[in-house]
Formats: structure tokens, sequence, C-alpha cells
């Protein structure tokens, strides 16, 4: 027996580091196609910008490897958005034999939802928050002062990319609460009578993960509290089919 578990824990290491070694090579090759696209991917992302740029203004950099470097941040982050999928059933084929039947009907669901979820709350930065927040910080642009607005690459980059992974993972919050309540670690119970402290909460949280203006934070806190009236509606309708499938497996 003793001799057993060293063996076991090995085949378990040895798994890990192969899915992780799959996770590697998929990202490597992601990366080297989105590269291959990486002008067309920096097109998408300054979308939201063509209504300033179209008034005769362009994007610059300021240093020489800047242009280079924002090229592999873009695609460093395609990637990322592309390979999630992949990562996640990797995890998922790595958890599953230690999981119970009813644990395993809970977590498919998750997994499945989780880049739904994230790719949608990247869709709603890109093509509704990112438009709007930018035609707010230009607003502060004044004829009777010596401001004007010459967006920098890299800035630009950066602040697109982080408000698209903030909105990607607020939007999982479905999927956390979920979970939760699906393991017994939260009641559905407690979400329905307490949801003012959860509306102030999810208001606190935007207002921390977003950029210091009050208009990124409204545009994340909003979602987030429909998405929460929503999942507490989806656990209600599937608490006791969960609840039947948990009794029947057990």
């Amino acid at each position: 027996m003793l001799a057993d578990k060293p063996n076991t824990l090995q085949s378990h290491l040895t798994e890990l580091r192969n899915r992780l070694l799959m996770v590697v090579l998929c990202f490597a090759f992601s990366f080297a196609g989105c590269y291959c696209f990486s002008d067309k991917i920096q097109a998408f992302l300054i979308l939201p910008l063509k209504p300033i740029l179209n008034q005769g203004r362009s994007l610059v950099y300021t240093s020489l490897p800047e242009a280079f470097f924002s090229e592999i941040n873009v695609t460093f982050f395609a990637s990322l958005l592309l390979i999630l999928p992949f990562f996640l059933m990797q995890a998922w084929l790595f958890l599953r034999p230690g999981l119970y039947k009813a644990e395993r009907f809970v977590m498919r669901g998750v997994m499945v939802s989780v880049p739904i979820l994230f790719y949608a709350g990247v869709a709603f930065a890109q093509l509704i928050v990112l438009p709007r927040a930018f035609s707010f910080f230009i607003s502060f642009e004044h004829k009777d002062l010596p401001l004007y607005f010459l967006p920098k690459l890299s800035d630009y980059i950066s602040f697109s990319q982080r408000l698209m992974f903030v909105f990607g993972l607020g939007f999982e919050l479905p999927v956390i609460l979920f979970t939760l309540v699906s393991f017994g670690l939260l009641s559905l119970q407690r979400l329905k009578s307490q949801w003012r402290i959860v509306i102030f909460l999810l208001c606190a949280i935007s207002a921390v993960i977003t950029p210091p203006d009050a208009l990124s934070m409204i545009a994340l806190a909003l979602p987030m509290i429909v998405l929460y009236g929503v999942t507490v509606l989806v656990i209600q309708c599937t608490q006791s089919k969960i609840k039947n499938y948990k009794e029947s497996h057990a």
C-alpha cells in the first residue's frame, strides 16, 4: 500500500506535466499564428479610437522599440484569449477523475460557461465601453487651454487590454456564484436576502478594478448587477435539478 502511493503521486505529476506541456505548445503555435496577423489584431483593437483618428489624429510611439513591443503585447494577449478553451479542457481532463459524478455535473457546466462569459466581457468592453470611455476622456480637451489629445500606442494598448481583461473577469460572476451555491458554500436564500450588500460589494469591486473614472466603474457595475439577478433566477430554477442529480448519483 505504502509503495503504491509514490507511484500514484508520480503518475499525477507526470500527467500534470504532460498537460502543461500541451498547453505551452498550443500557446506557442497560437502565438506564431497570431503574430502573422498582428497588424489586423492591432487594427481591431484600435477600432474604438477610429472616430477620434478620423479627426486627423494619429497614434504615436515615442521610443524605437515601442511599436515592436506593442505588437508582441497584442499577439500575447490574443494568444491567451485563443487558447483559453484548450487550457480549461486540459484542466477539466486532469481534475475529472478525482471528482464525484455530481461534482462532474456541476463542473462540466462551469468549464463551458467560463470562456463564453469571459469572451462576452471582452466583447462588451471592446465594442461598448471603450468607444464611450475615449469619447469621455477626449472631452477634457479645451480650446481655451493648450491641451491636445495625442494618443500613445503603448498606453492605448495597455489601457484597452486591461479594461477587456477586467470586464472578462467581471462577467465570470455567474460562474462564481453558481459554483459556490452548488457546492454548499453559499445559500440561495442568503443571495436573495442580502442583495443590497451584494450590490454594494459589486460597486466597490468595480471601483477598485477599473481605471479611475466613474464611466468605467458604472459600465462594469451595471452588467454585474444584471448578471447577479439573472444568476439568482437560474440557480432558483436549477437548484432542485442539481439536488436530485446529487442524490441519485451519491
